[in-house]
């Protein structure tokens, strides 16, 4: 309980600085997680989590940090779902991408940029967000999701997000999340157009084989990042367990035009 009275002696109106967990960790030789689970386990915000305050509580915040949340796919969709949610407080991340940074990304994928370029997906994603949020696991698959080997992946995890760009493999993965009783997130983009789903087959969706309507319509950023924030929302309010509020989205199809909006 040394480190507990320490982080209360350090905390100001209820927060915690963030040197303050750095000096925890040297005076008490345990890790950044550590220190943050002592202190939202004792009602002690991080002083990082102060603006989550008025729409998290420091309750939610803590089972936020024991969330553990998969992502297949760390392109344009993954890589701001991981982000947002490294910055909102999830403790353990699950990335699972087999692809690499190529010139054609730096329009919009998160964290590629001219020295990414080559490298592993996941692996960049794991070593920017855990520089975002000390406090973050990051496990990474560094191969594609195979729906028949990587079952394991989704008992893992509290909720699983639908990153990818291949249709039959979306619809492969949703069915797959269904059997296993796993709730899961759909999320798609095509130039204006983005889609969205929480825990539904995507069978009906897909009718057509093949390349998805993004080959057809390009991928412009802004509807990246819109699309993310819808998904990395339905992903909290699932680990938070407000089934009124995701309710809307469950079992059900939502589309936005943005050049509609």
């Amino acid at each position: 309980m040394e480190l507990l009275t320490f982080l209360k002696e350090q905390a100001c109106d209820g927060f915690l600085p963030l040197q303050a967990s750095y000096a925890a960790m040297e005076r008490f030789t345990c890790k950044f997680a550590e220190v943050e689970e002592m202190a939202l386990k004792h009602d002690i915000l991080p002083l990082r989590y102060k603006r989550n305050q008025k729409t998290i509580s420091t309750q939610e915040q803590y089972r936020l940090f024991q969330s553990t949340v998969l992502i297949i796919g760390c392109g344009g969709l993954g890589g701001f779902v991981a982000e947002m949610l490294t910055r909102i407080g999830v403790g353990k991340l699950i990335l699972c991408d087999g692809d690499v940074f190529e010139e054609h990304n730096l329009n919009r994928q998160n964290f590629s940029s001219p020295k990414t370029i080559g490298r592993l997906k996941a692996e960049v994603l794991k070593e920017k967000l855990e520089e975002i949020n000390p406090a973050l696991h990051v496990k990474t698959i560094t191969a594609f999701f195979d729906p028949q080997k990587d079952t394991h992946l989704l008992q893992e995890a509290d909720v699983v997000v639908d990153a990818l760009d291949n249709p039959d493999l979306k619809c492969l993965l949703a069915n797959l999340c269904l059997k296993e009783q796993k709730p899961f997130v759909h999320g798609a983009i095509a130039g204006y157009y983005s889609q969205f789903s929480t825990s539904s087959s995507l069978d009906q969706l897909y009718l057509q084989k093949g390349d998805g309507a993004e080959k057809r319509s390009g991928n412009p950023s802004f509807t990246v990042c819109f699309a993310a924030s819808i998904q990395s929302t339905e992903v909290v309010k699932l680990l938070l367990g407000k089934p009124h509020l995701h309710a809307p989205l469950m079992g059900n199809l939502w589309e936005y035009e943005l050049i509609s909006l």
